[in-house]
């Protein structure tokens, strides 16, 4: 199938050049025309990489004007399921619980993956600040409980 196409569409071009051949001058040599895929092999404007860089740069910015800004995440509301006394923090942590060591680890590690201060709003960072460092003390006196008591 693609043999037909590339025939005819040799055929199309042949035509083509006929007839611009006959409304041309016919003195010249016949020639077929060269397809080629539009883009310039040759050097570049000005010379050496510096120009090639230019042409690169060039193509870059026309591909970001043709594509969409990227979709803008929506904003990050604070953490926090309790409030911030010992007491809500070891309760949201589940210490009240018999948990063995590696419960606790997910919870503790759960917890710290939500109310991080890097992954909370500007505004509430210090909040968050105190409770991840309250975690992590209830966290590592839970933790010594455990290994004690095996």
């Amino acid at each position: 199938m693609s043999g037909s196409r590339d025939d005819s569409f040799q055929h199309v071009l042949d035509e083509a050049w006929r007839n611009d051949r006959a409304a041309n001058d016919e003195t010249a040599p016949p020639r077929r025309p060269r397809v080629g895929a539009g883009i310039p092999f040759g050097s570049p404007p000005g010379s050496g990489s510096k120009a090639r860089f230019g042409l690169a740069l060039d193509w870059t910015n026309e591909l970001t004007d043709r594509l969409a800004p990227p979709p803008q995440p929506p904003p990050r509301e604070a953490a926090g399921r309790s409030g911030d006394t010992p007491a809500d923090i070891a309760a949201e942590l589940g210490l009240g619980v018999g948990l063995t060591l590696d419960e606790l680890a997910a919870r503790w590690r759960d917890f710290i993956w939500r109310n991080h201060p890097d992954r909370q709003p500007l505004e509430a960072w210090e909040r968050a600040n105190a409770r991840v460092a309250i975690a992590n003390a209830l966290y590592e006196r839970a933790r010594r409980e455990l290994a004690k008591a095996r």
